[in-house]
Formats: C-alpha cells, sequence, structure tokens
C-alpha cells in the first residue's frame, strides 16, 4: 500500500503545474490560458507552447448560426484581449520567453480575437467534424511549415472583410531554444518603383500551399475591388530564420 501512494504521490508531483491552470505563478494575474502544445513527439520533452489571453472578453456568435459573415471565418464565438505566446520549461516550471501577437497592420494594437467555437473547413482546425460544423478549434495546429522536417510551427488568421487575410507564424526555434514570431521580409514593387517590407504578417502566406517546401508562390487578384493583383515569391531562409521573397504589385496581369 505504501509503494502504491508512494507511486501516485511522485506521478502527482511530476504533472506540469500548468495542467491546474497558471504554471507556478509563471504568468502575470489575468492571464487566461487558451491552449498548450507539448513539443515531446517533435523531440523536445521538456519543452510546450502555451497561447494565453491578458484579461480577455468573450463574444458568442449572433444572428444566423448557419451563416458565416466574412471576419466571422476566422473569429467564429471568440476570446478577445491581449495575446501572447509563451515558451515553458516544463523541468524548471518557468516561462523561458514569451512573444506578443499585435496588430501590426492595424497600428500596434495589442489585442487579438482567438475563436473558442468556429465552424470546421475553414482557416482553423476542427477535429472530427465535417465542413460547416461547430465546434473547438485548435488553435495551435502544428505544422511543418519552414520545411526543416519538424512540426513546430502554428499559424494565426485574421480575415478583417471578405478579401484580405493577414497571416503569421509562431513557432519553437530549438536553435535559439525560444518560441518566436517569424518575420517576412519582402522586396516590394508597385508602380515603378521597389521598397523593403519587413512585417510578421502576411496577406495569405500561411493559408497557401508551399510550392516546395519552404517555398510559396501564388497570386491575390484584387482587381474587382479597385486594387491590383498582387504576386508573391517567398522563400524560408533556414540560417536567418526568415521568410524573404519579393511582391509585384500590378493593375494588370503579365
Amino acid at each position: 500500500m505504501r509503494k502504491i501512494l508512494f507511486v501516485i504521490v511522485m506521478l502527482f508531483l511530476n504533472v506540469p503545474s500548468l495542467q491546474a491552470g497558471n504554471p507556478s505563478g509563471a504568468l502575470p494575474n489575468g492571464a487566461f490560458v487558451i491552449e498548450t502544445q507539448s513539443l515531446s513527439s517533435q523531440g523536445y520533452p521538456e519543452r510546450q507552447l502555451i497561447l494565453w489571453i491578458l484579461k480577455p472578453t468573450k463574444h458568442p456568435r449572433e444572428g444566423d448560426l448557419g451563416v458565416y459573415a466574412c471576419p466571422e471565418e476566422t473569429r467564429g464565438s471568440y476570446y478577445s484581449g491581449p495575446t501572447r505566446v509563451s515558451l515553458f520549461d516544463n523541468k524548471t516550471n518557468r516561462i523561458i520567453n514569451t512573444v506578443s501577437i499585435l496588430q501590426e497592420y492595424s497600428d500596434n494594437e495589442d489585442s487579438f480575437d482567438l475563436p473558442y467555437r468556429i465552424h470546421a473547413g475553414s482557416y482553423y482546425h476542427v477535429e472530427g467534424l465535417r465542413a460547416g460544423k461547430e465546434g473547438k478549434p485548435t488553435i495551435m495546429w502544428l505544422r511543418d511549415y519552414n520545411g526543416d522536417g519538424k512540426a513546430l510551427e502554428f499559424a494565426l488568421f485574421d480575415a478583417i472583410a471578405c478579401m484580405g487575410l493577414q497571416s503569421t507564424l509562431i513557432g519553437y526555434s530549438p536553435s535559439q531554444d525560444k518560441v518566436i514570431q517569424y518575420r517576412i521580409q519582402l522586396e516590394v514593387q508597385e508602380d515603378g518603383k521597389q521598397v523593403k517590407q519587413i512585417s510578421h504578417w502576411c496577406d495569405y502566406l500561411f493559408n497557401q500551399k508551399p510550392k516546395a517546401p519552404g517555398f510559396w508562390k501564388y497570386e491575390i487578384d484584387y482587381r474587382g475591388r479597385g486594387g491590383s493583383l498582387e504576386k508573391y515569391e517567398i522563400r524560408y531562409n533556414h540560417e536567418k530564420e526568415i521568410f524573404e521573397g519579393k511582391l509585384i504589385s500590378s493593375e494588370h496581369s503579365s
């Protein structure tokens, strides 16, 4: 009996305190954990990612539950507030580092919307449901976006309107032993001018299927909405751990 009790106590003590909500007080007061994802399956058993929001507000969907407005495709019923992703050390029960998810495309607003219930078949993964059925999404749906052979990254999306999809990529960098939000560096050609654009967000990028591991080439046509034809060609730079490429914006196809 004593041996059994000892084993039970040891198992309890080895459960990461994150499972109780707030890991040993490592997160600030008011932090609400959305999801956790262990990196054990990718060879990093002492690391896990925490997606959390500081003092979120809750926004259930209203109106016709069967018809989604365009921005609802990335929101559904959602939490809103200052959003963070932290890397947690299971062995020492401490936060290694944290990144803030800022709306760089909207004056760096320190707030983001994360669905807690949304229909399947859109931008976020909903396990076990056919397209159109609502359920709890897995926001940190870890995949190999950068082509290094390890599923250590996940994407966030923001559909502001019926055209345009802001996307960003967050993941674990083994070389830095940090969670990072990947930078995207583009040479933008428009009206005969060329400028360099650096951001953590890119229109539609991480919703597009790559042509090859770590390589994307795609077009977004805004001409019917008074905009331009935008051609992207982007590669992942493994040494710098950034995405690099070009964007050619024109009123006519070539």
